[in-house]
């Protein structure tokens, strides 16, 4: 069966260089060219100097980049991964990817997350520990928006009643949503409203028995299984000049693109995965990230999907 397979936009500096409008125009174009389904930006606002937030400390707006980045392509789907839900205004945000999906020709997916950066959530004015109320809060209200006609809704945080949201999103009922997140709590989110569940790079076990906790959440939903696009990082020691730690068990995804398959074929097979967000990390430039993108399509893709 034919995997497919989206990637990670330099919009941030979380891949290893300086992001800039160029890379993230340039990046998007190779994405489109070599055949990635999607291409996505991350999120983040305003961050302290602590270590887990150094690389977010340049982060181009995620929505705006989005409208770039679908002005820049033609076919490629456009998305976030993930936007930080609980510290933007729902209603605002609502009305933002609506407009995007629809200029974008309806090639829009919203990835979804709660946030765990505290310090980011104290300078926005948002209770952190409301964070997950407020998510499923706000997905619900989104529903909402993004139906026919006038709007109307009622909780905890928001209440209005017939009044006009528009443009709708050009994709109905609404954009894809992808969920993330390993908890009960988040795989109860997901069952609820994803399309699909992205989980960040997790042990294959631990992948697994996620899924089944995944397919129990979605029997109390009402819902059949959710599909799962696993993140999954990858390096190529042949273009970054990083080898795998010597004397140490390769870390999965960094080494030959043989390597790479390999890896991605396990997961493939143990978890019965036909999807994959691939992140590029610790790519020095942005030649290197655009090297890394075709050599896995040209060389990786393949062989993880049997063709």
């Amino acid at each position: 069966m034919t995997a497919h397979f989206s990637t990670r936009c330099p919009n941030s500096d979380y891949l290893g260089f300086e992001a800039s409008p160029e890379a993230i125009v340039a990046a998007a174009k190779k994405a489109e060219e070599v055949g990635f389904d999607a291409i996505f930006v991350n999120d983040h606002i305003i961050v302290g100097a602590d270590a887990r937030s150094e690389p977010w400390t340049n982060v181009y707006d995620p929505i705006v980049a989005m409208s770039f980045v679908a002005a820049h392509t033609s076919r490629i789907g456009v998305g976030v991964s993930v936007l930080i839900m609980p510290y933007r205004n729902p209603i605002a945000t609502a009305k933002a990817l609506a407009t995007v999906d629809l200029m974008s020709g309806g090639r829009l997916t919203v990835g979804v997350g709660v946030g765990w950066n505290e310090a980011e959530f104290a300078a926005l004015g948002v209770p952190f520990h409301e964070r997950g109320a407020r998510t499923n809060e706000y997905l619900r209200l989104w529903q909402s928006c993004w139906a026919p006609g006038q709007v109307s809704f009622s909780g905890k945080f928001f209440s209005f009643a017939d009044m006009f949201v528009n443009p709708k999103p050009l994709q109905q009922p609404h954009p894809p949503i992808w969920i993330g997140g390993t908890s009960d709590g988040a795989l109860r989110r997901a069952a609820r409203f994803a399309t699909v569940w992205q989980p960040t790079p997790l042990p294959i076990a631990r992948l697994v028995e996620r899924q089944a906790a995944l397919r129990k959440a979605c029997e109390v939903a009402g819902r059949k299984p959710i599909a799962t696009r696993m993140s999954f990082r990858v390096e190529f020691s042949t273009i970054t000049g990083n080898a795998p730690p010597a004397g140490n068990e390769r870390p999965t995804g960094h080494g030959t693109p043989a390597e790479v398959a390999a890896d991605l074929l396990r997961y493939r097979e143990a978890a019965d995965l036909d999807a994959f967000q691939i992140n590029f990390h610790d790519n020095r430039n942005l030649d290197q990230l655009l090297q890394s993108m075709q050599c896995f399509m040209r060389d990786v893709a393949p062989v993880v999907s049997g063709d």
